[in-house]
């Protein structure tokens, strides 16, 4: 393609971008409003996290992979999200969009890949919606049994608040997040505080535990059991982890993208460190794998400090960590759908958005999706929500670990394409660390850990032959019999419907000109202030040097 080919097809789809947008501003009175300041992006980032697969199903992990098991589990789990965020990063600082799952492998992969990422995005946390809402529901039995308030409409109490804040405005969703993260990181501070001095037997009288509790280290019979009980604690990993991604998700609607969104980022990477790997770390050291705990096992280790309030405690912050992340779920959703219809892969009536800058019709389609899931409660008799709750985490983390792997694979292609039409990487707003390593690394995890949950699924577990499909097995390994066939069927059937949408876009189509970021007067300043303070002591004693002679 010659250069003025080029100039042509990149004017052509501009004007498209651009008729597209108007058509858009005209029917629904504006776009997105830039009102998510740097405090609500990185409060985002873990409350989109911090919910019932870390205060719950931890100790799933814990029981089913041991101890060190989990802890190597999610660290590499921890790990594959930071190269994920930062991969997600770069292209969302350049580029601020808002569904970024969409919208990036649509741009630099191709049309079926982008419609398989962004719809797979899209139920993920439509699903998690539900997911956490039952999870609410449970929890609210510890204080009231439902027999006096039934589950579903538990649910229903706290969901309505939920969408009343997200048809307000983005501020509204931003800092109800903020609120809800921040009690959500104080207790895990304070969890981690005291775990340390436990662990160390201050106040305890019974010396330092040390490892004592590492017995076994990694639950299993032979080697070949231990690694598929590790690779089978991935599954809550990606539950537990599913969320951190939000902060890329959240560029097209930030106040400086180039600013805010690395520096939520940056923080990731020590977020992961502190709560999760963290966290389960001191559980792993203070408890035993082989008891069953009936609670959080957060619970047990407060009750061992002499706690005695310990378990409403948890409860109350594990309910609260709840409503974040089916606060987040909305927002996410919202976005996403909203890009899809501006894509011309979901219908057009989800593109509407109103003065106040909401996708109106968007929130309300995951409403709907969430009184489906308070209903599948109902009618499931009184352990309603719970069985939803099992039913929908193990599809949720196989989205989660699937859209992890597609935006890497999209990172890939977007650097790539970048680079051959001859641009330069310091032009880049943010720049992803250790690139393509951290690509290859979220790929191959996802890849080989696929394999390990199938084995894990398929395997009987001393469950008799006859018992084999029983209904634990339908709860657990949802993601099995309906997430795999359901993501094939997506590309597939895209790309048999749209002729052509699974050629791969060649390096000189990709489009780098449409939507990039512009920046105010204000934000380029803010930006060269940044750049001139020092990032470390030696390049902080040189600027002090030459201030002083």
């Amino acid at each position: 393609m010659t250069e003025e080919e080029m100039s042509r097809d990149r004017a052509s789809r501009d004007g498209e971008v651009s008729s597209g947008m108007l058509m858009l501003d005209l029917q629904s009175g504006g776009g997105l409003h830039r009102k998510l300041k740097a405090r609500h992006l990185e409060m985002i980032a873990i409350g989109g996290t911090i919910g019932t697969g870390l205060l719950l199903k931890l100790g799933d992990a814990i029981r089913g992979a041991g101890p060190l098991g989990a802890l190597i589990t999610f660290s590499l789990t921890g790990l594959q999200v930071y190269g994920v965020v930062t991969s997600l990063g770069e292209m969302a600082t350049f580029i601020p969009v808002e569904g970024a799952f969409s919208a990036f492998p649509n741009r630099f992969v191709s049309k079926a890949f982008g419609f398989m990422s962004g719809w797979n995005y899209w139920w993920n946390w439509a699903l998690t919606f539900p997911a956490e809402m039952a999870g609410v529901a449970s929890l609210f039995e510890f204080w009231v049994p439902t027999s006096t308030i039934p589950s579903w409409a538990v649910s229903l109490i706290f969901m309505f608040p939920l969408f009343a804040l997200h048809l307000i405005s983005v501020r509204g969703f931003a800092e109800t997040e903020f609120v809800l993260s921040l009690i959500k990181v104080l207790t895990i501070v304070i969890f981690i505080i005291i775990s340390f001095f436990l662990w160390f037997g201050i106040g305890t009288g019974t010396g330092p535990l040390w490892f004592s509790n590492w017995d076994p280290a990694i639950v299993g019979d032979t080697s070949i059991s231990k690694l598929v009980n590790v690779g089978a604690a991935f599954t809550t990993g990606f539950f537990a982890y599913g969320g951190t991604e939000l902060v890329g998700l959240t560029a097209g609607e930030a106040e400086n993208p180039r600013l805010s969104v690395p520096r939520a980022i940056t923080g990731t990477f020590w977020r992961i460190m502190i709560f999760y790997v963290g966290s389960i770390f001191f559980v792993g050291v203070l408890l035993n794998p082989m008891v069953t705990w009936s609670a959080s096992p957060f619970v047990y280790v407060l009750e061992s400090a002499g706690i005695f309030f310990a378990a409403d405690f948890i409860n109350f912050v594990a309910i609260v960590a709840a409503l974040s992340v089916s606060n987040s779920s909305i927002y996410a959703c919202a976005r996403t759908l909203l890009r899809l219809s501006e894509e011309r892969q979901a219908p057009r009536i989800f593109g509407k958005i109103d003065k106040r800058g909401v996708p109106v019709n968007s929130v309300i389609a995951i409403m709907i999706v969430g009184l489906v899931g308070i209903g599948a409660s109902y009618a499931s008799g009184p352990d309603g929500s719970v069985n939803v709750f099992n039913f929908l985490t193990g599809f949720v983390s196989f989205s989660t670990m699937l859209a992890w792997m597609m935006i890497s694979i999209t990172h890939l292609r977007f650097r790539a394409g970048y680079i051959a039409q001859g641009r330069r990487l310091k032009d880049l707003p943010y720049i992803a660390p250790f690139f393509p390593w951290f690509n290859y690394m979220s790929i191959t995890i996802g890849v080989i850990d696929t394999f390990f949950l199938l084995t894990s699924a398929f395997d009987t577990n001393g469950i008799s032959q006859g018992e084999f499909f029983n209904v634990s097995w339908w709860m657990n390994n949802s993601w099995t019999y309906a997430g795999i066939p359901i993501t094939v069927c997506l590309y597939l059937g895209y790309g048999i419907f749209v002729p052509g949408s699974m050629r791969l876009i060649s390096y000189d189509e990709m489009d780098f000109e449409s939507n990039t970021l512009i920046e105010t007067p204000e934000e380029k300043a803010a930006a060269e202030t940044i750049a001139l303070k020092p990032t470390n002591f030696a390049e902080w004693k040189a600027k002090m040097m030459y201030k002083l002679f």
